[in-house]
């Protein structure tokens, strides 16, 4: 059996028709290579890593190339990399590479940790040969952040703004190969205008991003409140008891509609069953399966 089921993001205002448009597009095109890949017999962290990569590629994704920019003018990125043998790695405020993604699964398998962040996180790349990436005028997210001091000084002022800007276009793999091995994935610019500095959810295990023996998660949407709920870890843990997939990942997503958090899950049991619930306007998904 295979299986895949990929996500672009949860938006809590509908997008314009040309952005749906690129983004499901987008989805559809990446997931169905990453399917030939699965049935090609390739295994799942390899495809997770390529899939993912394909996204950060194309700037119409919050990751990679689309990455939003930092109140610094800045692109500090997240990435994780997890299997179902409890294996992970993930790189936090990362810059400078053009796929985090990778370095995220550098981290899984050549060091003993699992995160690495910032300026280390940059120099374990380039120490394994990932070459310097400058992002070009234009490539990354453009958005001209005004008024710098006043938001990093007044937080009053900085959270108004932060509450009325909810796009999250995080992108996430869930996928399972040949071997019976579930890989889960994510990579993210972050929010838009971020403090520098600021991780989110996605690149942390449990959070953002789980996979066990049994299910593999990736979420997205407003990173604060994911990580306060530990949704992915939560949403599987209430897996072992309901096998239902989507009414666990509803209950853990009426959670975050408890705290007020825009938030989306994808989630692929090892049985070959998936769902993906969100409580925003607009998440685009893929799947396929072939048993």
């Amino acid at each position: 059996m295979i299986a895949i089921i990929i996500h672009g993001g949860c938006r809590d205002i509908l997008p314009s028709e040309s952005e749906v448009s690129t983004s499901l597009f987008g989805i559809k095109k990446y997931g169905e290579k990453g399917f030939s890949m699965l049935k090609e017999g390739k295994a799942a962290l390899d495809v997770a890593e390529a899939v993912i990569s394909m996204l950060e590629d194309d700037p119409a994704f919050d990751a990679g190339t689309g990455s939003f920019k930092n109140l610094n003018g800045e692109v500090e990125m997240d990435a994780i990399i997890m299997d179902s043998n409890y294996r992970c790695g993930a790189v936090q405020c990362i810059q400078n590479v053009q796929n985090p993604i990778s370095v995220a699964r550098l981290v899984m398998e050549k060091t003993p940790h699992k995160i690495l962040s910032g300026i280390g996180a940059e120099q374990f790349a380039r120490a394994h040969g990932v070459p310097l990436h400058k992002f070009a005028e234009g490539e990354a997210d453009s958005h001209e952040v005004k008024d710098r001091k006043r938001l990093l000084g007044d937080i009053q002022y900085y959270t108004e703004l932060r509450n009325n800007d909810k796009v999250f276009s995080t992108v996430g793999i869930t996928l399972l190969d040949t071997q019976g091995t579930l890989v889960a994935a994510t990579s993210t610019g972050g929010i838009r205008m971020k403090m520098p500095g600021r991780v989110g959810d996605s690149a942390i295990p449990g959070a953002g991003t789980f996979c066990n023996e049994e299910i593999a998660l990736s979420a997205t949407g407003e990173g604060e409140g994911i990580m306060r709920l530990c949704l992915t870890h939560r949403i599987a843990m209430e897996y072992r008891h309901n096998k239902n997939l989507t009414d666990v990942c509803k209950i853990g997503i009426a959670d975050g509609s408890a705290i007020d958090c825009i938030c989306g899950v994808i989630a692929l049991s090892r049985k070959g069953t998936f769902s993906w619930v969100h409580n925003g306007a607009f998440m685009p998904v893929y799947h396929n399966i072939d048993t």
